[in-house]
């Protein structure tokens, strides 16, 4: 069967590790066919394939265009470009059917991804959307799901996630015009550190139904956007949760708790840590709190580390989940679709802050989903207006 040709839009440093993955045959399925205007600092990745004569495209519109007119043939397309561009790239994508691998976020309001999903969907043949979220193939957050959606602990009570190691010096910041603005970042820890986090943590627990949060803009360094957020939690069955995130804390930490009916699992330092209680109790915990006469019991539970596996290299893996997802018709690591999720979750966190209220994340398809994305675009467009 004949390689799937593949275009790459954005060659910085995500884009730039994607191409060369695929330009030097690590992806079976795959080829590299085009990329656009590679900066100087990412050329020496690429310079064997661009010796070989690999087609130069100064923008992703100039790309679009050279399909459009026939001069360049094309399958697909691996978006890995500043957020708000994500949209549009995908978008036009689709409408010259092509299939579509975007790196995170899906873009930097919930919207935009509802936008690339109705294109997808008027598209008149199938196509392969898939989102590199590349964390969900490590072997530790896969065994957090499969224990979460086993039932073998119950359901879960409480999720907390602490994440502060993502610690960045002014510098981080000022060395890039675009950084940390809300007209062209978008956002600041929730959309550029923590995409990985919010889907990790709606992709193993589920997503939220409601969330109050308090973020904090330029509490640590001298920027417009947040660096420094907490949220509460709540879903739809009783349990609730904390998010922390924090770009000015050091040391920081990483540590992901949730607790479960009757065991607490703890993923810290790559290591995930399981203390059931049922032995321990000799019951489960809710018939043991129902009829214990002791009122001072101290339950210590049987902690043991779960044998997770290695992890692969995550960009090989999504890239070739996404080639097996066209060539082979199999599920890719993560399907576009979900890219709604996680904005759904920045999107409402932020929409709290800045309202400080409670906020319910939306139904898609709802009318409570345009009320919500037309409430935040709003608020948004009050933030860039702040500093234009």
């Amino acid at each position: 069967m004949e390689k799937v040709r593949v275009g790459v839009i954005g060659v910085g440093n995500m884009g730039s590790k994607y191409a060369q993955l695929i330009a030097e045959g690590e992806i079976a399925g795959l080829e590299l066919a085009a990329v656009t205007r590679v900066r100087p600092e990412y050329r020496e990745k690429l310079q064997s394939a661009l010796d070989s004569g690999l087609t130069v495209y100064e923008s992703a519109d100039a790309l679009f265009d050279a399909v459009e007119s026939g001069g360049l043939s094309l399958d697909a397309v691996v978006i890995a470009t500043p957020h708000y561009a994500h949209a549009e790239q995908a978008v036009r994508a689709f409408r010259n059917h092509l299939h579509v691998l975007c790196d995170k976020p899906a873009g930097v309001y919930s919207r935009q991804a509802r936008l690339i999903e109705e294109a997808l969907s008027a598209a008149d043949k199938k196509l392969v959307y898939s989102m590199v979220f590349n964390q969900r193939t490590n072997p530790v957050y896969r065994r957090m799901k499969e224990l979460v959606e086993s039932g073998k602990y119950g359901k879960i009570k409480r999720v907390s996630w602490v994440v502060t190691d993502w610690y960045r010096p002014d510098f981080y910041y000022t060395s890039s015009s675009w950084r940390a603005t809300w007209d062209k970042d978008g956002g600041g820890t929730l959309l550029n550190q923590c995409p990985h986090n919010l889907d990790l943590l709606q992709w193993i627990c589920g997503v939220p139904k409601r969330v109050q949060a308090f973020c904090h803009e330029g509490k640590y360094h001298p920027i417009q956007v947040e660096d420094d957020v907490t949220a509460y939690l709540e879903w739809e069955d009783g349990a609730t949760g904390v998010f922390i995130a924090s770009t000015g804390e050091a040391a920081g930490v990483n540590r992901f708790e949730i607790s479960l009916e009757d065991a607490l699992l703890v993923c810290e330092g790559g290591r995930l840590s399981v203390c059931e209680v049922r032995d321990c109790l000799g019951m489960r915990e809710e018939d043991y709190r129902r009829t214990s006469t002791d009122p001072f019991p101290k339950v210590t539970g049987t902690w043991h580390t779960e044998e997770c596996g290695r992890e692969e290299s995550p960009y090989r893996v999504i890239l070739q989940s996404f080639a097996d997802a066209i060539v082979k018709d199999t599920p890719p690591v993560a399907w576009g679709s979900e890219g709604r999720n996680s904005l759904y979750l920045s999107n409402a966190i932020y929409l709290s802050s800045w309202q400080r209220r409670m906020v319910e994340l939306p139904v898609a398809g709802s009318e409570g989903e345009l009320q919500f994305e037309q409430a935040f675009e709003r608020c948004l467009q009050q933030k860039i207006k702040q500093y234009s």
